[in-house]
């Protein structure tokens, strides 16, 4: 084989590479989200899909979690209160190229790393627990009202 062959055969394979792993080049395997639970802020979750477990200790907050094709189970949490939703992953635009341009390998490639995929850059929790914030704001309320009146029957009989 003359110089120039082998010349072409590299180029040809060094091309190939970057075909067959455009989005796991160019997305990655991994993705940052943020949880926000608007009515109950301060919360703690915990996500979970096929290739992992990830916590957010306070909302809102931030995690980067491994991709995957699998739900995304976003489960949220503050004192006695427990609400579980969870997220679909779509397709990256880049792999559909990728399969286009690349062929099946490297949709293959993404596909089994997860670069092919992504969940919703934030997820907004249904987490409420406003109404548990008052009804235990007024528990306190009833207790303290009902010390004061114990104090007040005790200063009366002395």
């Amino acid at each position: 084989m003359g110089y120039r062959t082998m010349k072409k055969i590299s180029l040809i394979l060094f091309l190939s590479l970057f075909l067959f792993n455009c989005a796991s080049i160019t997305q990655g395997s991994d993705q940052i989200i943020t949880i926000d639970t608007p009515n109950c802020p301060g919360a703690q979750c915990k996500l979970t899909n096929n290739d992992g477990t990830y916590f957010i200790n306070e909302t809102p907050g931030t995690v980067s979690i491994n991709k995957s094709r699998s739900q995304l189970s976003v489960e949220c949490s503050k004192g006695d209160i427990k609400d579980v939703t969870s997220s679909s992953s779509s397709v990256e635009n880049m792999a559909w190229g990728n399969i286009l341009i690349g062929g099946i390998i490297g949709g293959g490639v993404d596909m089994a790393t997860g670069a092919a995929y992504k969940y919703p850059a934030l997820v907004t929790h249904p987490l409420d627990c406003r109404d548990e914030e008052k009804s235990s704001s007024n528990s306190r309320d009833d207790e303290i009202e009902e010390l004061q009146k114990r104090l007040d029957e005790l200063k009366d009989t002395n």
